[in-house]
């Protein structure tokens, strides 16, 4: 039977010195960003109930400086310390703070575990929260894995169609200017048709060509008919005016040969009159039609000015339109040359991005692939007493709260060869682009 124990005591002592882990050493360690939640409670004898401490039956969080302050405890310790001893000592300081006979039952429990990080190599790194025994690899799962390839794939698709697209709009937009640019320019010479520029008439052919300078020949004929009936409007009103002029100045002439005429005929009988031989109201009717005339004269030397200011009026109005035109026409020109110029330089551009991503995007894709099959290399940074350190890691290495888990995938140096060569092509395909342009 000792035998038996003695064999027993010495697998034992065996085991342990083969695990140096132990229960207590594997405990879990406070530190700052956890929350924990206490519950105390004192038995009074002398009542025979239990009392509960309301004010510290909560959750409380460690701060930055690894304290926690609670309510007639003060500021206490807690960073590096299991929970049993954070308890104890929250026990001990009640005790001695409140004069009590014993210590109350203090439970400290871990509410919510201090976050760890995912960077790296991983589809969706930042903070997670902990949880016991959380290996490298639940780690990696709870940050969504390693990329996958397909997700490269679908997005350089899009990029590719989306970058055809902008190209494509842009090149319709240049033409579409440039065809306006040459309209602009043909009305501000006053030119019976549109002079379109040899980038365009050489182009003619195509649908796109053909459709803008179709539609700016439209808005040509359509202005300059306008214009044109404006200003003929403009020249009959004048017209009229000097027809209306004309009359008044026919008018004028016979008011004065009638006021001529009425003249001497009012001397002859003034004659007679003075002499006795006619009567006096003839004498007068004669003066009341001078009068008359003269009347009638001056409105129509009134007419004739307000002909005459109308007339003026109408050929600043002619001169207003065609210098308004002008300038609107100068404007739309300077805006359309801004445009063309913005218009120039995003092509450049997306011509370029377009370029790079159906050529080097494929060298780099081909390089993830190689990546792909590669084996992920885990490191974990963790806090000391000295600082940071890193620490290699498996797949198994369990991860402790704080911890930042680094995650890379080495790059084959065959696949970061084929790179110079899809670079020097990008570069070589958009000079060819930018000199055809």
């Amino acid at each position: 039977m000792r035998k038996w124990l003695s064999t027993v005591a010495g697998i034992s002592l065996a085991a342990a010195t083969a695990c140096p882990l132990s229960a207590s050493a594997a405990e879990y360690l406070l530190g700052p960003q956890d929350k924990v939640r206490l519950k105390v409670y004192e038995w009074r004898a002398s009542r025979d109930v239990i009392f509960e401490w309301t004010a510290l039956n909560d959750s409380f969080d460690i701060g930055a400086d690894g304290t926690i302050f609670l309510p007639f405890v003060g500021q206490i310790h807690a960073q590096g310390t299991a929970p049993r001893d954070l308890a104890r000592a929250i026990g001990d300081r009640l005790m001695q703070r409140m004069g009590l006979g014993r210590q109350p039952d203090v439970a400290v429990e871990i509410a919510q575990y201090r976050p760890f990080y995912m960077v790296g190599n991983v589809k969706q790194p930042g903070e997670f929260p902990y949880r016991p025994g959380l290996t490298v690899l639940q780690a990696l799962g709870i940050a969504g894995g390693l990329p996958i390839r397909e997700d490269d794939v679908s997005r350089l698709e899009r990029e590719v169609i989306s970058g055809q697209g902008d190209v494509g709009l842009l090149a319709l937009s240049n033409v579409s200017l440039i065809a306006r640019k040459a309209r602009l320019q043909s009305e501000l010479t006053g030119s019976d048709n549109i002079t379109f520029p040899p980038e365009l008439m050489d182009r003619a052919s195509n649908e796109t060509v053909a459709v803008a300078m179709d539609q700016e020949r439209k808005i040509f004929a359509i202005r300059k008919d306008a214009l044109a009936t404006q200003l003929r409007s403009l020249r009959e009103l004048k017209d009229f005016l000097q027809q209306e002029l004309a009359s008044l100045e026919q008018q004028l002439t016979f008011h004065n040969k009638q006021i001529e005429l009425i003249q001497k005929e009012l001397a002859g009988v003034s004659t007679l009159v003075q002499k006795g031989f006619a009567v006096a109201p003839r004498e007068l009717a004669l003066e009341g039609a001078v009068a008359r005339m003269q009347s009638d004269r001056l409105a129509a030397e009134t007419s004739m000015l307000r002909v005459r200011q109308e007339m003026s009026k109408t050929d600043i109005e002619i001169l207003n339109l065609n210098n308004q035109r002008s300038n609107e026409i100068a404007e739309s020109l300077r805006e359309t040359q801004q445009q063309l110029n913005e218009v120039i330089s995003k092509s450049d551009t997306a011509v370029q991005l377009l370029h790079e991503t159906q050529v080097a995007a494929p060298a780099l894709l081909a390089l993830r692939q190689n990546a792909a099959r590669a084996k992920p290399i885990f490191k974990i940074v963790r806090a000391n007493d000295s600082g940071t350190q890193e620490l290699a890691a498996e797949e198994t290495t369990l991860v402790e709260p704080g911890d930042t888990v680094k995650v890379e995938i080495p790059l084959p140096q065959s696949g970061l060869d084929s790179l110079p060569a899809a670079n020097a092509s990008v570069r070589a395909e958009t000079t060819t682009v930018r000199n055809t342009n």
